[in-house]
């Protein structure tokens, strides 16, 4: 591909040299220069082939990019056999302003999957778009340019503009973590930062005045060939990795100025349009001021998600999904201050697998976890809709149940306990059994609170030293194994 793209430039040299800008020499550069496009945007789309998170949106935007500075220069080649004045207006709103979408890159999270299209990029996109409206309102219709061309007394704002874009890729090249974002917005920083030295010169240089065909086209023509070495030798170094350490996050504040970007120079742009157009000023404004609002509110939203979700991963056990220890003790806590308050009980049962050692030993722990997801599934659907059900330690449960006394506490025990003796789990072709010990206490003081806990553990044990598969204190109505779960019908899980 790049042994291609040189021949064809040294043809360029060729077509320049022979024709000098007459006749057909600037059909033929620009036909050359459309060659070079075409060849730029299947190299940046090998590119984003060979890559995978960010760096595939990376490449997407960059041929969307290319893409547009393909079109300017299609319809270049159509205005050199044509000259319709509309589509030299069109072009070269292109030409000024096709790397809008490659430098909406720097709005992109090294950090998440990309790929996919979300709200806040969307938005960002918008905000681009509203850049490319107030450009062409202020560089091409306010100085009221006859010729399409960028006029003299805005080409210092545009290089301003420009010089935006360019330290923005450079500084997140600057403070990033990631060798691959470093490379890439390193690189296409040095390149736009390259390409806007050529626009100057071509606006303050020796370009100046220049028709097209001439030596200065090489120079176009080489800006096509740079980002092409640049997707060909690229090739990702960092894939996606699972780890049980949370990343450490970039320096977040440097990237949210970024997104100031757009909003500011289109608040700049309008400024000067106000002085000829100010209603057309206000209405840029009002959409931009619009999007940056729906962008804070929809960051705020996800905030609010996220703050959700950290509240409800340390409320929740991973892997049942019930209370965790410190969430259900303090439920504990409240339903006794409300019991002491409203002169009622507690019932609180403290539960434990029967021999489920055994089950990690010879089905292995993965089996294990799925028992005891099944069995906490079966817990959780036996207790009343205002009952809190939650794990304390590895194969035990608590269950807090208010206005509960000791012989409701119990008859909630055994229907637990029968419900999960009845199911029947199928691991690796064969059958397991697996039952419960349940000890149950209650109170109606939050002073208590401690002697509770070890009530409701001291009857668990006697459960467990009574035989097990059994709810301790008895009341004398105590129901073994062989007599309580007979009736009740199997249950199948098969994991």
């Amino acid at each position: 591909m790049m042994i291609v793209a040189g021949v064809i430039w040294l043809a360029h040299i060729g077509v320049v040299s022979v024709f000098h800008g007459a006749g057909r020499g600037p059909l033929l550069s620009d036909v050359v220069q459309v060659t070079l496009g075409a060849m730029l945007i299947y190299s940046i789309v090998q590119a984003s082939e060979r890559s995978e998170g960010m760096a595939i949106s990376f490449w997407r935007l960059a041929a969307v990019a290319y893409t547009l500075l393909f079109v300017a220069q299609v319809l270049s080649v159509y205005n050199d056999l044509f000259h319709a004045a509309a589509v030299g207006w069109t072009n070269n709103l292109l030409f000024s302003f096709w790397f809008v979408p490659l430098a909406m890159a720097i709005f992109l999270d090294p950090e998440h999957e990309a790929g996919k299209i979300d709200t806040v990029v969307a938005l960002d996109f918008v905000q681009g778009v509203l850049f490319c409206v107030a450009a062409y309102l202020y560089f091409f219709l306010i100085p009221k340019t006859q010729s399409g061309e960028l006029s003299h007394e805005v080409w210092a704002p545009y290089f301003v503009g420009y010089a935006f874009v360019v330290g923005a890729f450079i500084l997140r090249a600057a403070i990033t973590r990631s060798r691959d974002v470093r490379v890439l917005f390193g690189r296409v920083g040095a390149f736009l930062a390259l390409s806007g030295f050529i626009d100057a010169l071509y606006y303050y240089g020796p370009g100046m005045g220049l028709q097209p065909g001439t030596w200065f086209d090489l120079l176009w023509s080489a800006l096509l060939i740079a980002p092409m070495i640049i997707a060909n030798i690229w090739k990702q170094t960092e894939a996606p990795q699972l780890t049980l350490e949370l990343p450490q996050r970039e320096k977040r504040v440097y990237m949210e100025i970024s997104f100031l970007i757009y909003p500011l120079l289109v608040l700049f742009m309008s400024l000067r349009i106000a002085r000829e157009r100010l209603g057309l000023a206000a209405l840029v404004v009002v959409c931009s001021f619009v999007c940056s609002s729906a962008r804070l509110l929809v960051t705020q939203h996800r905030l609010l998600r996220a703050k959700e979700a950290l509240r409800r991963e340390a409320s929740r056990d991973g892997l049942t999904s019930l209370w965790n220890r410190k969430a259900i003790l303090g439920i504990l806590e409240r339903e006794l201050l409300r019991a002491e308050r409203d002169r009622q009980s507690v019932g609180l049962i403290m539960i434990d697998v029967d021999h489920f050692k055994k089950i990690n030993d010879t089905r292995g722990h993965a089996a294990g976890d799925a028992v005891l997801r099944i069995i906490a599934t079966g817990i959780a659907a036996m207790v009343r809709p205002y009952d809190s059900v939650g794990r304390i330690g590895g194969e035990e449960f608590l269950i807090v149940a208010p206005n509960c006394d000791l012989g409701r506490a119990w008859e909630l025990a055994e229907r637990v306990r029968v419900h999960v003796a009845s199911c029947s789990i199928m691991a690796a072709g064969s059958a397991v059994r697996v039952s419960l010990s349940l000890g149950v206490a209650t109170s109606g003081t939050s002073a208590e609170l401690e002697k509770l806990l070890h009530a409701a553990d001291t009857a668990l044990y006697e459960a467990k030293n009574a035989g097990r598969n059994r709810v301790e204190p008895s009341l004398g109505r105590a129901v073994a194994a062989s007599q309580g779960s007979s009736s009740a019908p199997n249950r199948d899980f098969w994991i």
